[in-house]
């Protein structure tokens, strides 16, 4: 069994006591030889609800644990990055539950391309809401100037990437979106493994209410990352997701 972990896993919460502990319970119940190869790490944001309980009742799990008042998730887990020691990082959310067979497949690669990212398949769990698919497919290349193709719960980074280069606190939702962009144009190699599924997702997320806020959010982060002919057809290209996000919630209703 390896005595070092491989991953760190960086866990924001904030008032997510029940969530949290769904999440945590699921890492518990891994098998030893993947438990062992992981650092947890929660990053609360000051909760005042029973979260810090939650989390002190795993404290065989938790490596790393703070609360303090912070920027919101992206800030929280900049931080948790910042106190990882395991060569690699992973973030996941409260809710957010590891798959033992993907994460051990995973695991066993990570030796063979230790400066490389790694993007799995994310399945989303039910009820979905309109539009979205059983599982999201992890896609590294062009397809990310359209839509965003990889999904943090699925994403394992080199952990020196994140502390060299952390999410942007200026986007609320969509930071990880920006950041695998610019990864992308400076040429940051990220292999895509879409028959490994590394976790399961609930619904009710900022990034999958589908408001006009998010699409505008998507527009400001795309000005310099997107370029040229492709940044033009942004122009209509967003309005008309947004349009086909509420077509599909009248059609479910």
């Amino acid at each position: 069994m390896n005595s070092h972990p491989s991953i760190g896993v960086v866990i924001p919460a904030f008032h997510a006591a029940d969530d949290l502990h769904r999440t945590l319970s699921a890492f518990q119940a891994l098998p030893d030889d993947v438990q062992s190869r992981l650092e947890v790490a929660v990053m609360d944001g000051g909760s005042t609800d029973r979260t810090l309980e939650v989390v002190s009742t795993f404290a065989s799990l938790v490596k790393h644990t703070d609360s303090q008042q912070d920027a919101g998730v992206y800030d929280a887990m900049n931080r948790g990055a910042r106190k990882i020691q395991s060569p690699f990082v992973w973030f996941m959310g409260a809710g957010d539950l590891p798959h033992a067979h993907g994460l051990s497949a995973l695991l066993d690669r990570l030796h063979d391309a230790p400066h490389e990212g790694h993007a799995c398949s994310v399945q989303a769990m039910s009820p979905r809401e309109p539009g979205v698919p059983e599982t999201f497919v992890p896609q590294f290349g062009r397809g990310l100037n359209w839509r965003n193709t990889l999904h943090h719960q699925g994403l394992v980074v080199p952990t020196d990437w994140i502390q060299n280069a952390p999410f942007s606190t200026a986007y609320r939702v969509l930071a990880d979106y920006a950041w695998i962009l610019d990864r992308r144009n400076e040429g940051k190699p990220i292999q895509c493994h879409a028959k490994v599924v590394l976790a399961s997702v609930p619904g009710g997320g900022l990034s999958r209410q589908f408001r006009r806020a998010l699409y505008q959010e998507e527009h400001r982060l795309k000005k310099g990352r997107v370029t040229g002919v492709v940044r033009l057809a942004h122009l209509i290209w967003l309005p008309a997701k947004w349009a086909f996000k509420q077509m599909s919630k009248t059609r479910s209703i």
